[in-house]
């Protein structure tokens, strides 16, 4: 109640930050999978029903994810007891996810033509612009990650998926803000499947790949993490199936060792494939 409280009162005196967490991308013979959770860390209150994959109208075949500090909203005031329901409608100081999604459709519909660079600067500029109006807000994330946008795409005419990422971090020694670490991956049939994780990605490797949480993966998605099976041979149902059983895994072993910014809350799947937006794909959750 004391931690409740401290947290409370400081975010009474600055902004309040949400995080976002986890995402697991499979590239299959037939498109791109994208699976997340929705849960957002709020004031200590666990949030569910946050989706966080961005489906912009432009590009086409494109999805976009913000993992991390991306939200600062107004703090609550004194005697709001329900955190995620004021989260809802809470004014936004700071909404990257927002910016992220005007950039996209300010775009061609062709995703290589995406000016990746510029979007990175877009973020800078109004995380600069952010800590302009509230200095003290950002103060205890110097020489730290404060987010990372990933933006995935897909094209059927290579049936190729490219997955692009930076972070936006502030430097402990010169305390500037910078977009930083930018990779781009292209994945063609030929190329033998994987597993991308965005988000939590040290809590998924430590607990759930290497850890007790294994024992949440269903057979069939430990075994397509050891084989080196072409990415062409994968099956859409097998892709859907994997992604959305890593986030599910989880998900369930944060409820016994909880996550830095908390996993869970019902998952999300779509698909970047063969239509130009995304679409919705049903999953059959291994567990009850």
């Amino acid at each position: 109640m004391a931690r409740f409280l401290a947290a409370f009162i400081a975010a009474l005196l600055l902004s309040a930050t949400a995080h976002a967490t986890l995402a697991a991308l499979v590239p299959s013979r037939d498109g791109l999978i994208v699976a997340a959770d929705s849960r957002i860390s709020f004031l200590g209150a666990e949030c569910d029903g946050a989706f966080k994959i961005i489906e912009p109208a432009r590009p086409m075949r494109t999805v976009a994810i913000v993992t991390g500090d991306s939200i600062f909203v107004s703090p609550p005031p004194a005697g709001v007891s329900n955190l995620c329901q004021y989260l809802e409608s809470a004014p936004r100081r700071l909404n990257i996810d927002t910016l992220v999604r005007d950039y996209l459709e300010r775009s061609a519909d062709d995703p290589t033509q995406l000016a990746f660079d510029g979007l990175g600067a877009a973020c800078v500029r109004r995380v600069e612009r952010f800590r302009q109006a509230y200095p003290e807000a950002l103060r205890g994330f110097m020489g730290r990650d404060l987010f990372s946008v990933v933006v995935a795409s897909y094209d059927p005419g290579t049936r190729t998926s490219l997955l692009r990422n930076f972070v936006v971090r502030i430097d402990a020694r010169t305390r500037h803000v910078g977009a930083a670490r930018f990779t781009q991956t292209a994945v063609s049939p030929h190329d033998p499947r994987e597993v991308w994780i965005y988000g939590e990605t040290s809590y998924v490797d430590r607990y759930v790949y290497a850890g007790f949480g294994r024992q949440f993966l269903s057979p069939a998605t430990l075994g397509f993490l050891r084989d080196r099976t072409p990415v062409g041979q994968t099956p859409l149902d097998r892709a859907v199936a994997v992604a959305a059983d890593i986030v599910q895994a989880a998900s369930r072993a944060a409820q016994k060792v909880p996550a830095p910014s908390g996993i869970g809350g019902p998952i999300r799947v779509v698909l970047l494939g063969a239509n130009p937006q995304p679409e919705s794909v049903p999953w059959a959750a291994p567990y009850d």
